[in-house]
């Protein structure tokens, strides 16, 4: 019985050698292709991943260092000078 493999290299001997390259060009093309694809999870399972994300970014505290919130908002939304907007006429 041939196996799948040997099938395609039979289909591949019996074609041109311009087809051949295209197929070879189509099977690594495949082969990137499912380094890619991720299994599907499930609704739980991406709920759990989010959870456990969400725990993970709380231990990190990343605002821990901010004494006066108010203050540092108002310190990030003051207007700064854009590159290439901004530039005197």
């Amino acid at each position: 019985m041939n196996t799948i493999l040997q099938q395609v290299q039979q289909h591949a001997a019996s074609l041109p050698l311009a087809l051949q390259a295209e197929l070879l060009n189509y099977a690594i093309y495949l082969e990137q292709k499912a380094r890619h694809i991720a299994p599907a999870a499930t609704e739980e399972q991406r709920r759990k991943r989010f959870a456990e994300a969400l725990e993970y970014a709380a231990t990190l505290n990343p605002f821990g260092d901010i004494a006066d919130p108010v203050a540092w908002q108002r310190e990030q939304r003051q207007d700064r000078t854009l590159l290439g907007r901004d530039d005197a006429d």
